[in-house]
């Protein structure tokens, strides 16, 4: 049987058993010797005080019956000089501080005053009559003081106090003896085997010296070790099961995460170049028009062109011919030069916007050309629709910044409001309006459409969050303009909406974008 004793390497087991024996002296002394000491002190002091009121009254009322008895043959006589010597007699006395004798007139017959003689506060003070066959014959004053006896009753006091403490001090040394061998050291030994089993140490027993209730306890403590034993040993092989489990599904989660952002990055692509498709097709059609009204003129001028050369030649033409024609040439070719520009006005604001959309590339730009590139490229979005784009310009500013992806975060907020927020309304408007600040462009795209409540607006930058599930909506666009506002632009983006008063999103974002803003990308 292997016994758990406190070792020197156990520290902390012994530290806080020297805290158990500080602690139970502590309690002994407490609840023992300083009741005992406040007893023993209380009542030496009433001892004290009432042997020092004993004795002293005790003597005072001897001497004045001395004086009484040798004082009465002087004053029947009136021999002052006999009774001062008995009264010097008396005040041989150390204590005797003052005795006055008075005649039966009731003068001054002798006295005796102690040298340097002043009044005590707590001397005893006694007078007393002398009579002589029934008559008075004088008077004594005695004053008596009760230092010598207070001190004669302070030795007797001190050695009563040291007698006490010398009986509490064996008797503290006799019961912490005892709770040290039948209280502390098993204590002791208990706490010594509950930190070896928080070491895991399930061998050590636990023994007791004494059939006591510590015996019982260390029992007990010896059947719950053995029980912790098994049921840890239990526990270990689950644990070693639940973490294989845990790991293995671990795995399949970051698995799953990495399919999930392989697939999320895939949307994002196709949604930018579905954007730029769309962007495309809209600006091919915006292109047919300037182009087929430029061939249509194109036709007629060469005919007219034709049909003069033909006169011109068979000597049939007229100069009112002649300047017809070239009138009909000249404003065909302006109508031309007209709707050539127009399309490349068309062409240059695609070119742009389809660099920067492809191209993160930071550069300076005015805010103002910006917007209208914008506004330009997005027309033929609203040409089929009841609804309008505005555009509100402030003070042009510079940017240092990504016009990339600053394009394509205001792009999909139009889109956005026409595809949520005006969808199924027989007119509305989409609004951008600048705001330059100090250090900053505030730029918000608003809308007079449908609006959301407090549920949805909360959820709009989720990633996949859609109200158009199934109709062309994939829930990523307001998370990639959040993710590009906040990150490569080093912006703010808020939202303001109620149910049918329409959205307001505001872009926040400094002229000079950060140099430790994260690359863009989502």
């Amino acid at each position: 049987m292997q016994a758990v004793q406190p070792t020197m390497s156990n520290t902390t087991p012994l530290r806080q058993n020297n805290r158990l024996r500080w602690f139970l002296s502590i309690v002994v002394v407490g609840s023992i010797i300083i009741p005992a000491l406040l007893v023993g002190s209380l009542q030496i002091f009433i001892r004290f005080q009432s042997e020092i009121n004993q004795r002293s009254n005790a003597d005072a009322l001897a001497l004045v019956e001395v004086l009484k008895e040798g004082l009465n043959p002087p004053l029947w006589s009136f021999i002052p000089e006999n009774a001062q010597d008995l009264v010097n007699g008396v005040a041989l006395n150390t204590s005797v501080n003052r005795i006055t004798v008075y005649d039966a007139l009731g003068s001054l017959f002798v006295e005796y005053k102690k040298k340097d003689y002043r009044h005590e506060p707590d001397a005893l003070t006694l007078t007393e009559d002398i009579t002589r066959e029934d008559s008075v014959i004088g008077t004594i004053d005695l004053e008596y003081s009760v230092e010598p006896g207070r001190k004669i009753a302070w030795e007797d006091t001190k050695k009563v106090l040291f007698i006490t403490l010398t009986q509490v001090l064996f008797s503290l040394t006799v019961i912490l003896y005892v709770i040290d061998r039948r209280v502390t050291k098993p204590l002791m030994r208990l706490k010594s085997g509950a930190h070896a089993v928080s070491l895991n140490d399930f061998e050590g027993e636990i023994w007791s010296e004494h059939a006591d209730e510590f015996a019982d306890l260390a029992n007990e403590w010896n059947a719950m070790r053995i029980a912790l034993k098994g049921s840890f040993e239990s526990l270990e092989d689950h644990v070693k099961q639940r973490t294989e489990d845990l790991t293995r599904v671990n795995d399949e989660l970051v698995e799953t995460v990495d399919h999930l952002k392989n697939a999320q990055d895939s949307l994002v692509e196709t949604e930018k170049l579905a954007a730029l498709g769309a962007l495309v097709a809209g600006v091919s059609h915006e292109l047919n028009t300037p182009i087929g009204n430029g061939r249509l003129m194109s036709t007629a001028v060469h005919a007219t062109a034709v049909q003069l050369k033909s006169n011109f030649d068979r000597g049939e033409i007229t100069k009112s011919q002649l300047e017809l024609g070239l009138d009909e040439i000249l404003e065909g070719t302006a109508l031309i030069e007209g709707n050539l520009l127009k399309a490349n006005n068309l062409v240059h604001s695609f070119k742009q916007i389809a660099v920067d959309r492809t191209n993160d590339m930071r550069r300076r730009f005015g805010i103002n050309d910006f917007i209208k590139e914008i506004d330009a490229t997005m027309q033929h979005a609203f040409k089929p629709t009841p609804h309008r784009l505005e555009v509100k310009l402030g003070d042009d500013v510079e940017l240092d910044s990504f016009p990339g992806v600053l394009s394509q975060v205001v792009l999909n907020l139009i889109n956005n409001a026409l595809m949520h927020g005006l969808d199924g309304q027989t007119a509305g408007c989409v609004r951008i309006e600048l705001t330059p600040l100090a250090e900053r462009i505030e730029i918000e795209v608003e809308d007079d459409g449908f609006g959301m409540d407090d549920k949805v607006r909360k959820r709009i930058f989720e990633p996949f969050f859609t109200t158009k599930l199934g109709k062309g909506g994939s829930g990523l666009g307001m998370h990639i303009v959040h993710n590009l506002t906040t990150g490569p632009l080093g912006g703010l983006i808020t939202v303001r909406s109620e149910p049918d008063k329409g959205t307001a999103v505001t872009l926040s974002i400094p002229l000079n974008a950060p140099y430790d803003a994260p690359e863009p990308g989502i």
